[in-house]
């Protein structure tokens, strides 16, 4: 597939069901290609796979009918390194925006288990202007990150979730690391919280589940962890990678893509972002 895209509507939930039953025959009549509808009581969602272009056509179309409502599109090209978004309300197609990063392949990952499947931590991040961009997630927790500097000499910001607000920060000298909670909150440049949001969506699409996931979307996963004894936590590794991809190392199983020179980073987070003892 060349192109992913989600189509989010949200606004009153008598309206959502409307406009669902109303764009459902105009994306068959658009022959749109396979999606998965991962709706919820406050919004609707829809995920895409495509070939070719984004089904506008039908949603823009149902929108007339429900000016109240809004549709926020985001999509992602990676292999030609392109993210692009628009909003459409009111049967008009507004707010369009396309940026440009870098290709797929560029980004750095590692992904650490304990010897029994159990997550222990995985992260991901680019180089970004001048910084790094990334982000990690724990059995417990998860975050954007960001790290301006290099080894021994840096600053380390890192969001509560996925929040677009920096809410804790290190900066490291020497390599000792001074630590502070930032009051009030910094918010993330939006530039900078778009590369972030297909960074993290991206990482996770490939690697993660997560338990707060709908069963019938998540069934086989549930199945293989009851199956390999392996508790269910509020993230966790997909089983095709615990079983095919991640190799054995002396703390559990492991995978990184981190070289000589830029290995400090995931070490940083080891040692600042990760709790003790997870």
């Amino acid at each position: 597939m060349n192109l992913t895209a989600t189509i989010t509507v949200k606004g009153d939930p008598g309206q959502l069901r409307a406009y669902r039953s109303e764009v459902r025959p105009l994306l068959e009549e658009e022959g749109a290609d396979s999606y998965r509808e991962l709706h919820t009581e406050g919004q609707l969602e829809y995920e895409f796979k495509l070939r070719g272009g984004i089904p506008f056509p039908p949603f823009v179309e149902a929108s007339q009918a429900f000016p109240e409502l809004t549709i926020e599109v985001r999509w992602t090209e990676s292999a030609e390194g392109r993210t692009g978004g628009a909003v459409i309300q009111n049967g008009v197609l507004r707010e369009q925006a396309v940026h440009s990063h870098a290709p797929a392949g560029a980004a750095l990952q590692e992904v650490r288990a304990q010897s029994d499947g159990r997550l222990r931590l995985a992260l991901v991040c680019e180089r970004w202007r001048e910084a790094w961009l990334g982000y990690a997630i724990a059995p417990d927790q998860h975050a954007f990150f960001r790290i301006a500097g290099g080894d021994g000499d840096c600053e380390l910001s890192a969001s509560d979730g996925v929040e677009g607000e920096w809410a804790e920060r290190w900066s490291v000298k020497s390599g000792r690391a001074d630590y502070s909670e930032l009051a009030p909150r910094e918010p993330i440049a939006q530039e900078a919280l778009q590369e972030l949001d297909r960074i993290a969506e991206g990482f996770t699409r490939e690697w993660i589940w997560f338990e707060e996931s709908p069963p019938e979307e998540t069934a086989v996963e549930r199945r293989r962890f009851e199956d390999y004894g392996v508790p269910v936590r509020a993230a966790n590794l997909r089983s095709e990678k615990l079983r095919k991809v991640l190799r054995p190392d002396a703390d559990g199983l492991a995978l990184g893509s981190f070289g000589e020179d830029t290995r400090w980073i995931a070490e940083l987070l080891r040692r600042c972002w990760l709790a003790p003892g997870e």
